[in-house]
């Protein structure tokens, strides 16, 4: 339980957004169709590494479960997602009521997969630096989230969805 209150306010840091722009709502749309999409994914991992961590934390999110460990030596714990956590993670999601400031940033392949880079403010309840930007690359033939970066805490993501194996805690 403890891993899961240390890596819900980053996930809810990552995904909840605040109206605070008058960007145009098309440049908003994308970012919620990627999340949206990546909520049905069957299971994502989610590598991410923070200044001043030695080792990346890792997540492995499912329908039913969180699974998380800090560095690749470190043995995988497993934490239930109820319905609470689910309405926790779908609060913080970007939607037409939490995110208004969006911005098309352009072309950004990742890793050789054709890709646009969208810009975005969290939320201040989130925990996230005073004004922070993130950063959220969406695949363009996939539309799923690829990767996300926080401007100001240095925080990167890599989001993977195939072949992601659910580990045995």
């Amino acid at each position: 339980m403890t891993r899961l209150r240390t890596c819900l306010p980053f996930l809810a840091g990552v995904l909840t957004v605040v109206a605070s722009g008058a960007h145009a709502a098309s440049d908003c749309q994308p970012i919620y169709d990627a999340y949206a999409a990546m909520a049905k994914a069957p299971a994502v991992k989610k590598t991410v590494k923070t200044p001043g961590m030695a080792e990346p934390v890792e997540l492995i999110i499912t329908s039913t479960a969180l699974y998380s460990r800090v560095g690749a030596k470190d043995t995988w714990s497993k934490t239930p997602i109820d319905d609470q956590t689910r309405s926790i993670i779908k609060r913080g999601s970007p939607s037409p009521e939490t995110v208004t400031d969006c911005r098309k940033v352009g072309a950004r392949p990742l890793d050789g997969v054709a890709a646009t880079a969208y810009e975005f403010s969290p939320a201040a309840i989130t925990g996230n630096a005073p004004g922070e930007k993130l950063t959220v690359v969406i695949g363009d033939k996939s539309g799923l989230p690829l990767s996300e970066t926080a401007a100001v805490a240095g925080t990167e993501a890599r989001l993977v969805y195939d072949g992601v194996t659910v580990p045995a805690p």
